[in-house]
């Protein structure tokens, strides 16, 4: 039922030009690298029975999604930073290679289209909400992982507008023990960015360490076992 559903999804987005300023990588230009996953990132890891979820803000440009054959490159710092804070928090998974066993563990991104003009260009909020109405909000719903993590504020901020939950402080998230429930019976816990830019500025290694920690700590304990389920359409 679950990959039914979530093929249906995939060609919705195939389908999908709802967002001026971006392209689909089901376009003419990009359809060379497109697969059959609801995004780039989703290629790496996509275990629709995965334990935990992580939403990034955007996967790329589209530069990048060319130079790479619409892969990640493995070896940038940021993959790099994240596969040691899920180590370092007890999450066993590499993101060294692409495979396509299952790893409990589902990469998905707020925006799935791809934008121009550099990894840092600007991201329009009209983007977040169109994704988040016709494609997040679905994913979350499919997949039920136990736990998801917004990977950034941005992120964090979209999830919570589409489940129509009021957002408060981010710092104050990202140090929370308990998160927020989702419909759907998904825990939603927020974390940094692990670029270098935000590792420099705003959290370094050794606290984001600690954040994923907050995040395992729960799955260990009594909260997944308090999970409720309510309507999520």
């Amino acid at each position: 039922m679950k990959k039914t559903q979530y093929d249906k999804l995939v060609i919705r987005r195939k389908k999908c030009r709802a967002c001026r300023g971006l392209q689909n990588p089901a376009a003419a230009n990009l359809k060379e690298y497109d697969s059959d996953e609801i995004g780039p990132w989703t290629q790496l890891h996509g275990d629709l029975e995965a334990e935990i979820m992580v939403v990034g803000q955007d996967w790329g440009d589209t530069n990048y999604y060319e130079a790479n054959r619409g892969l990640d490159n493995l070896r940038n710092r940021t993959m790099l930073t994240l596969e040691k804070l899920l180590h370092a928090s007890g999450f066993g998974v590499s993101l060294k290679a692409y495979d396509h066993g299952g790893r409990g563990l589902f990469l998905t991104n707020a925006i799935l289209c791809l934008k121009t003009g550099g990894m840092q260009a600007t991201v329009e909020p009209s983007w977040f909400k169109n994704c988040g109405r016709l494609f997040l909000r679905q994913q979350i719903k499919i997949v039920s992982p136990k736990v998801v993590v917004a990977l950034g504020q941005r992120a964090y901020e979209a999830i919570l507008a589409e489940f129509s939950v009021k957002k408060g402080p981010f710092r104050k998230a990202v140090e929370s023990k308990q998160g927020i429930s989702l419909p759907c019976g998904s825990q939603l816990f927020a974390v940094y960015h692990c670029g270098n830019r935000i590792l420099n500025t705003h959290r370094k290694f050794d606290a984001q360490v600690e954040d994923w920690r907050r995040i395992r700590g729960w799955l260990n304990g009594p909260g997944p076992e308090k999970r409720y389920q309510t309507a999520c359409t």
